[in-house]
């Protein structure tokens, strides 16, 4: 091994330092950036792979001819003004069997309601009633929602029905 020559006595050495391996700010900056829109990216795709697998295939009342393959889930979409206000949607299926109704929630239409819950009186926002297709055939779903009970010519001119055809193949 050949001699290196050494430092004067007394000098002190630091060792040499490459510069490729020190970070310049605009490499830190950027690999920063990058790291933010991965995570951004990452966070988008997950609430979407979590929102099919929970929803499957939505349609609202624009879209009443449904169709989905056996062991498919999908959801139907209406309007929900809320409890408190008088809306009460309910569902029927004919022939039943072809379906199965594996949950209804309301999901309010104002970020603050849905983190904070909605305030006393409030809370509209979209009602999804969730199948899973169980058999092939065709089958009528009809949403209906008598708001307040239906109880005069004001509160039945609220109120609504919409049906969907759903198709299982």
């Amino acid at each position: 091994m050949p001699d290196r020559p050494r430092p004067p006595a007394g000098a002190t050495h630091a060792p040499a330092v490459s510069s490729s391996a020190v970070a310049s700010p605009k490499r830190i900056v950027l690999f920063g950036v990058v790291l933010v829109l991965l995570v951004a990216v990452g966070g988008v795709a997950g609430r979407a792979i979590r929102r099919n697998l929970h929803y499957g295939a939505i349609a609202d009342e624009h879209n009443t001819t449904v169709r989905v393959d056996v062991g498919d889930r999908f959801s139907l979409k209406v309007p929900d003004r809320g409890a408190s206000v008088g809306d009460s949607w309910t569902a029927s299926t004919d022939p039943a069997g072809m379906v199965e109704l594996v949950g209804t929630e309301l999901v309010a239409s104002k970020l603050m309601d849905r983190i904070f819950e909605p305030a006393l009186g409030g809370g509209g926002g979209s009602r999804y009633f969730r199948y899973d297709a169980k058999r092939a055939g065709r089958v009528t779903i009809t949403l209906s929602n008598c708001f307040q009970d239906c109880r005069n010519e004001r509160t039945d001119a609220e109120s609504r029905t919409v049906a969907w055809t759903v198709i299982v193949s």
